[in-house]
């Protein structure tokens, strides 16, 4: 027994892509010279047919490096604009491309996922007489759409130290809109007309960012390993409306019975009125009650970022010709705490939760023309909402 024990101990390193293992998920060693994880945060300038807009994006990616000119990389992108009218719009992408160079590297990544897309209507009253001028009501509506997108960017990037690297990149992203997502169903006031829909189904844009190279040889193992998940939920207080997120995390064990998470992601609230969304980043720990093989673990922490509010608005015009009760979306500031129970099953978790917090709106005003209008909900406001998702360790 003696023998035997002594010879699995000394069992010799197997080599793998990202370094060496000893024949088990639990013993996989990532050496930092071939492999490595980056985070790259970036701020980016956007345009769609002649609409501007700003924002930022945070990219995760394992990068595998077998030599010293030449790396590959796979992570998720969650990225947000801020496009006047049209609101905040979110895309979640995920990430797979090739860099070359050391100091200085070049690199070519496609992207696929899904995003919103934003689109345009125009309504036309009918036309009146005053003071000998023709005039014509004129109603815009501004919203988006999920859909399906795919892209690819370009990023030429300077190493400043050994873990900081400074870039300039530009991207492209194409959503897919089919004629029948094209047909709209309007229903006009007597005597109006619509123009056409205008969709803005690529948009092109162009920033700088900053890339954080965490290069140490590191286990990989269920103590110290990026979760990928997706949930869904309801949302009652604040927006209201279905819950479709995604989210990664990163989970570090710092005891015999717990753990820290540091993560980011992306949500949507599909509601009566308007979808919204919002980015946010989190930082929380997992209490491990029988150590690393618990079947349930639970979670607490908080959640902080940028969302969209829907704001109810009126309009009419004097003649009584035209009225409506519509939704504007309105950024805001939102904190929250979260709990959470996991039902951990190896690589897999099924995740059960429940948030709750406050947000706080940027002002906002109603704009019409040939007709008035104000909106009619507050600022600020509590939310909350329960949750229920699938998580998968890598």
């Amino acid at each position: 027994m003696l023998l035997v024990s002594a010879a699995a101990y000394a069992t010799e390193p197997v080599a793998t892509a990202f370094g060496h293992s000893y024949g088990n998920r639990n013993l996989r060693f990532t050496e930092a010279e071939r492999a490595h994880t980056e985070i790259t945060v970036g701020a980016r300038y956007g345009n769609a047919k002649g609409v501007s807009s700003y924002g930022g994006s945070i990219q995760a990616a394992r990068v595998w490096t077998p030599n010293d000119w030449f790396a590959g990389q796979a992570g998720v992108l969650v990225s947000t604009v801020y496009a006047g009218d049209y609101g905040a719009l979110a895309d979640v992408l995920a990430v797979g491309g090739v860099r070359i160079g050391n100091k200085v590297s070049f690199g070519l990544d496609l992207l696929a996922g899904t995003g919103q897309m934003a689109f345009y209507d125009v309504w036309m009253g009918t036309p009146t007489i005053i003071d000998g001028v023709e005039q014509r009501a004129c109603h815009r509506y501004y919203n988006s759409q999920w859909r399906v997108k795919v892209g690819g960017q370009a990023t030429l990037s300077v190493r400043l130290t050994e873990g900081i690297s400074l870039g300039v990149f530009g991207r492209y992203v194409y959503a897919f809109n089919n004629e029948a997502n094209r047909l709209r169903n309007q229903q006009l006031p007597e005597g109006w007309t619509a123009e056409p829909t205008v969709f803005y189904d690529n948009r092109w844009s162009a920033g700088v960012s900053l890339t954080f190279n965490i290069l140490k040889e590191s286990q990989l193992s269920g103590d110290n390993c990026w979760t990928a998940g997706a949930y869904t939920g309801y949302s009652f207080l604040g927006n209201k409306g279905w819950i479709a997120g995604a989210e990664m995390n990163h989970f570090k064990r710092v005891s015999a019975r717990g753990g820290r998470v540091l993560g980011f992601g992306s949500e949507q609230i599909i509601g009566e009125r308007r979808s919204t969304n919002s980015v946010f980043g989190k930082a929380g720990y997992q209490v491990l009650p029988w150590g690393a093989g618990s079947p349930v673990i639970f979670e607490f922490g908080a959640k902080a970022g940028l969302g969209e509010y829907v704001k109810a608005g009126e309009a009419w015009t004097e003649s009584g010709s035209f009225y409506m009760r519509s939704a504007i979306q309105s950024l805001g500031i939102v904190g929250k705490a979260y709990v959470g129970i996991n039902f951990h099953f190896g690589r897999h978790s099924i995740k059960l939760g429940g948030e709750a917090g406050y947000h706080t709106c940027f002002n906002t005003s109603f704009v019409g023309d040939g007709y008035t209008g104000e909106v009619t909900t507050p600022l600020h406001g509590a939310d909350a909402s329960v949750t229920i998702g699938y998580t998968l360790a890598f």
